[in-house]
């Protein structure tokens, strides 16, 4: 039987911690394949933005146990677009591509400039399943402190790809369609809270919140070499961005909060900005397919981490237990302890 492939990319650069570390991970447990392409150095905030009209160079750079690995100079999206569609790679066919994982999370409006979410959202875009995977540590500089972060998304991936099969009273009811064919089309946004594997309580389905850090210029001298390049009487000014007040949310539910509750927030965050217009129009737009398939990989990966899987909606629980029960499924104790979490996270 053929493993399933991933592409592996970030925004941190292909040398960065957390994408070595899920290497890393993924290489000692076996159950895919995978490929990197990735920035060849530091490309955070660029959200969704491409290189055009002009070369975009690459080059091999070993990532341990990747088939193929290369820095690409451009920005994250580039980086999947062209591993996906270019003639970088020798096979661009991938089962699924995770980006990350990021140093710093990546919940509520960060999402909008997150080159991290912007490399998943290039796949999605193509239909290809996507995971962008982030740490809420910004001080985390080695592979030691992804070590929880790369656990809970090899678990989740190979949730997704299939590999570990649901609990038997949980059934999957979606004519044999795949839970990753199931999920494409949008982004799987994972965040995942700093300390041990011991230390987090498990997954958690939840809502984008209007997490927020809000910007702090600070003015500069300008730069020598950019003056003698605006003689006469220009005045030149220079300004430096860094982060500044953060509005958090701790709304019950939201990503932040999930994070901040000791969980690994899973949130899906579709392609689509625009509101609906009607009422009509919201419900053509909620995806029960993606929300079952979605719960049916936390309950999996949950219980085969021995961790709980919370605010999964109580109606998906009873549907899928109901889906099992008829299929003649007995229920299993360490399933139904998984299911009892996510009832109680309601």
């Amino acid at each position: 039987m053929n493993k399933p492939r991933v592409l592996l990319s970030n925004d941190d650069g292909i040398t960065a911690p957390g994408l070595r570390a899920l290497a890393a991970a993924l290489n000692a447990d076996g159950f895919c394949t995978f490929a990197v392409s990735a920035p060849s150095g530091e490309r955070s905030a660029q959200s969704h933005c491409i290189t055009v009209g002009k070369h975009l160079h690459t080059w091999e750079l070993p990532v341990e146990g990747a088939e193929e690995a290369y820095a690409v100079e451009g920005t994250p999206a580039d980086s999947v677009m062209i591993a996906l569609y270019g003639p970088l790679l020798r096979n661009p066919g991938f089962n699924l591509v995770v980006s990350g994982i990021n140093r710093g999370d990546n919940c509520g409006l960060h999402v909008i400039y997150s080159g991290t979410v912007g490399a998943a959202r290039e796949a999605a875009c193509k239909d290809v399943p996507a995971i962008a995977v982030s740490l809420d540590n910004y001080l985390a500089r080695t592979e030691e402190q992804y070590a929880a972060a790369a656990t809970y998304c090899v678990a989740l991936m190979k949730a997704v790809l299939g590999v570990l099969p649901p609990p038997r009273s949980w059934a999957w009811p979606a004519g044999g369609a795949s839970l990753a064919a199931s999920l494409a089309g949008q982004v799987i946004n994972v965040n995942v809270p700093q300390g041990a594997v011991g230390d987090v309580r498990g997954y958690y389905l939840a809502h984008q919140g209007q997490h927020c850090h809000f910007p702090n210029w600070t003015e500069l001298e300008a730069d020598g070499h950019v003056k003698e390049g605006h003689a006469g009487g220009v005045t030149l000014r220079a300004f430096r961005n860094a982060a500044g007040s953060l509005r958090g949310d701790a709304t019950e539910g939201s990503d932040s909060w999930a994070v901040s509750q000791g969980y690994v927030a899973v949130t899906p965050v579709g392609l689509r900005s625009d509101l609906p217009l009607t009422v009509a129009a919201a419900t053509q737009r909620v995806q029960p397919r993606a929300l079952h398939a979605l719960s049916t990989a936390l309950v999996t990966a949950a219980g085969h981490l021995g961790a709980q899987a919370g605010g999964i909606p109580k109606e998906v629980v009873s549907a899928a237990a109901a889906a099992a029960e008829a299929a003649g499924a007995a229920a299993s104790p360490l399933a139904a302890g998984v299911i009892a979490a996510a009832n109680a996270a309601c």
